[in-house]
C-alpha cells in the first residue's frame, strides 16, 4: 500500500537521497508497483559494501527494495539500479520485474489492458504496449 514516499532508517536525509528517493518512486509507481510493508531482510554474510539488514522504505539503488507488484499482484524485492533506465553504449528501457507474466514483447497487449483497467498511464517508453493499445 503506496502511503507516500520515505527513506530507509539507515539512509542519511540529505539532497542526495532525497533527490534520489523522488526519482525512485516515481518509476515505482509508473511500473506500476507500491510499496509494501514487509520488510526486507539482507542476507547473512551480504557482501555489498554496506549492508542494511532488515529495512522498509526506499533503501537506494543497491539495495532489495519491498514492493508490490499491482498488475500481477506479487510481492517482490527488486534493486532500484534495475529499474532504472540504462544509458551509455547499451541503451535499455526500465523493465519489469523477473517473472512477471506481463512483461516482454509478446504479453504487450495484456500489459496494455492490465495497466488500463488499473486506471494508469501506460508509461512513454513501454512503445510495445502503447502500439498494442492503440491497435
Amino acid at each position: 500500500m503506496t502511503t507516500g514516499p520515505f527513506l530507509s532508517s539507515f539512509l542519511p536525509n540529505n539532497k542526495r537521497n532525497r533527490d534520489s528517493l523522488a526519482a525512485a518512486w516515481l518509476r515505482m509507481l509508473e511500473l506500476g508497483y507500491t510499496t509494501r510493508t514487509t520488510p526486507v531482510d539482507e542476507p547473512e554474510g551480504c557482501t555489498r559494501t554496506r549492508c542494511a539488514g532488515v529495512h522498509e522504505g526506499y533503501p537506494g539503488s543497491e539495495h532489495r527494495w519491498a514492493l508490490h507488484c499491482l498488475l500481477c499482484a506479487v510481492d517482490i524485492e527488486v534493486f532500484y539500479s534495475h529499474m532504472r533506465e540504462r544509458k551509455g553504449a547499451n541503451p535499455a528501457p526500465p523493465r519489469r520485474h523477473k517473472g512477471c507474466k506481463f512483461s516482454g514483447p509478446l504479453r504487450a497487449k495484456a500489459r496494455a489492458a492490465r495497466y488500463v483497467e488499473l486506471g494508469l498511464a501506460l508509461p512513454s517508453w513501454d512503445l510495445d504496449a502503447r502500439a498494442a493499445h492503440q491497435a
